[in-house]
């Protein structure tokens, strides 16, 4: 009788134990802000509902943004997801999945070896500030704001450091993004004529024209 009783508690502690730990589980994302039209489909389900604020996506759950409408996603490691408009993600044990549509994602490092995942390539992290854009044509964009991102496509990978920016082409390798490099030479030159306008006295002759 003992023993049956010995075994019993064993058991419940066990179950509680489980419950515990699935609560914590870094994957699960609680929505913590919503704006406009935002639909959840959960798995194994086909059929996407309107959420609400405070709603639970768990392995395997997608999200998805209308026109004008944005989402916040709050993971229980303290990583945080936020979603643009016309943008579909899906969530999963240690990765998302973006179809399409823009992100931008503040992970700890307390989530190991996480991964985003497009059509076209794959980002890999560890507490990183990141964005990660899927195009029509499944191109993807990744922006790195802070920390570093792996960006794997066709067997190759490029790391990105802060400040950088990535593009994978459908069926192509990595490459640095040539729009962003654009953008810092915009920015070198901007600069440059700011230091020569301080240097002749004249800040105001010296601006860059538009051109």
């Amino acid at each position: 009788m003992k023993d049956s009783k010995v075994f019993l508690i064993l058991i419940i502690a066990l179950t509680i134990m489980g419950s515990s730990i699935n609560i914590v589980s870094p994957y699960k994302a609680t929505i913590t802000r919503i704006e406009g039209t935002v639909l959840k489909k959960i798995n194994p389900h086909n059929i996407w509902i309107p959420v609400n604020k405070g709603d639970i996506l768990d392995s395997g759950d997608s999200l998805k943004t209308r026109e004008n409408s944005y989402a916040e996603l709050r993971f229980s490691d303290g990583s945080i997801v936020k979603i643009s408009p016309d943008t579909e993600v899906s969530i999963y044990k240690d990765y998302i999945s973006l179809a399409i549509g823009y992100i931008k994602l503040y992970i700890t490092k307390l989530f190991p070896n996480f991964e985003v995942r497009t059509p076209s390539a794959i980002a890999g992290v560890r507490g990183t500030e990141f964005s990660v854009e899927v195009l029509e044509d499944q191109t993807t964009i990744v922006t790195v704001y802070e920390g570093e991102v792996d960006l794997t496509a066709q067997g190759r990978t490029l790391r990105l450091r802060k400040g950088e920016s990535g593009i994978v082409r459908p069926k192509s390798p990595p490459e640095i993004n040539p729009a962003s490099e654009r953008r810092k030479e915009e920015k070198l030159e901007q600069y440059q004529h700011r230091q020569e306008g301080k240097s002749s006295g004249k800040d105001g002759d010296n601006r860059p024209k538009g051109r």
